[in-house]
């Protein structure tokens, strides 16, 4: 049972959010010099997470940084996330580890090969707009999975921003306007998404990208 005494954790009312900012392009800016390893990360985000959020946790509770959901921490073991009005948001969390790692195995992995595969495959003739499209259509799935999972009491949006910008910069894209740090106006579209309308998300993102 989830101890009854555990603080929210509300990262944007901390003092040290507006080191947030700071933080983000500090990790992009590693990522375009090559100093991020592209493969790990997005197998396990909580490095990153740790280093976006170190300082920000409500006192006493430094672990909400850099762990998720249903690790043994005492106010992460049993922590319950929702969105309201919609109850696939949110795995258990003694659930949580083994989806993050299913996300990576079974849809990161193999679909990074897969896509490597079409882009290099000689008979496959994709232009470059067709390679693009690829692209954003199967890194949207590993976005609204991820956020489906919620696997951190907090800043899930943030890795999973970061999931969009690795998977395109493991292909040499950079986007031109995808943001770390603010959360785009994409809140509906990704509800869209998880309705089977899958088409308005991705066009977002590819705009995105293309600035």
């Amino acid at each position: 049972m989830h101890p009854a005494n555990c603080p929210e954790w509300e990262y944007k009312h901390h003092p040290n959010a507006r080191l947030l900012p700071a933080r983000c392009a500090k990790i992009l800016i590693a990522l375009r010099s090559g100093l991020v390893d592209i493969d790990s990360t997005t197998h396990d985000t909580r490095t990153h997470h740790a280093e976006l959020f170190i300082g920000t946790t409500p006192a006493g509770h430094p672990y909400f940084a850099g762990h998720y959901r249903g690790e043994p921490f005492r106010c992460l073991k049993f922590l319950l996330v929702g969105i309201p009005g919609d109850p696939r948001v949110g795995t258990p969390p003694e659930m949580v580890t083994t989806d993050v790692s299913n996300l990576s195995d079974n849809i990161i992995r193999p679909g990074i090969a897969a896509i490597h595969q079409g882009f290099t495959y000689p008979d496959a003739q994709l232009s470059p707009a067709e390679k693009l499209y690829y692209l954003a259509v199967f890194a949207c799935r590993v976005l609204v999975e991820f956020l489906r999972i919620h696997p951190y009491a907090n800043g899930n949006g943030h890795m999973a921003r970061l999931l969009i910008w690795l998977l395109f910069a493991k292909f040499g894209y950079w986007p031109k306007r995808w943001p770390l740090n603010t959360r785009p106006p994409y809140v509906t579209l990704i509800e869209l998404y998880r309705n089977g309308q899958t088409e308005f998300l991705e066009k977002f993102v590819l705009q995105c990208v293309l600035g």
